[in-house]
C-alpha cells in the first residue's frame, strides 16, 4: 500500500503533495480514493432518503407526493392539450386552429392582400 499523502498549506487551503509518489502508488491511491468516494456517496444518499422519508411522514404525505411524482399533485395547465377546434377555414375546406405557424394554404392568400380574419369560422 502507498504512503498516506501529507497535507500542506498553500494560501489557506489544504493541498496534497503527490510528487514523491510513483505512478503505481498514485494508481493505488486513486483506487482507494474512488472506493471511499463511492462508499461516502452511498451513505449520503441513504441519509438523504431517510431525511426525506421523515419529512414526508411529518407532513402526512408520501415521498412521491413530496417529490411531485404522484398523479394528484400534477401541475394543471391553463390550456388543454391535444387537438384544438378549428378557428380558420381555407377556400378549399382546409382547417387551422390558429396555433403554430400559418398553414401553407394561407401564406399565398395573405401575400395577395387577404387578412387572417377573412378566414375565421363564424
Amino acid at each position: 500500500m502507498a504512503k498516506a499523502a501529507q497535507p500542506r498549506t498553500k494560501s489557506g487551503s489544504h493541498r496534497l503533495d503527490f510528487s514523491p509518489y510513483t505512478f503505481n502508488e498514485l494508481v493505488e491511491i486513486k483506487k482507494d480514493l474512488d472506493g471511499e468516494l463511492e462508499s461516502r456517496k452511498s451513505k449520503e444518499i441513504e441519509d438523504l432518503r431517510a431525511k426525506l422519508r421523515d419529512n414526508a411522514h411529518a407532513l402526512g404525505i408520501s415521498v412521491e407526493e413530496l417529490a411531485g411524482l404522484s398523479r394528484g399533485s400534477r401541475r394543471q395547465t391553463k390550456h388543454p392539450r391535444g387537438p384544438q377546434p378549428a378557428r380558420y377555414q381555407g377556400p378549399n375546406g382546409e382547417l387551422w386552429s390558429g396555433r403554430g405557424p400559418s398553414p401553407r394554404w394561407m401564406k399565398p392568400l395573405l401575400a395577395k392582400g387577404k387578412k387572417k380574419e377573412d378566414f375565421l369560422i363564424k
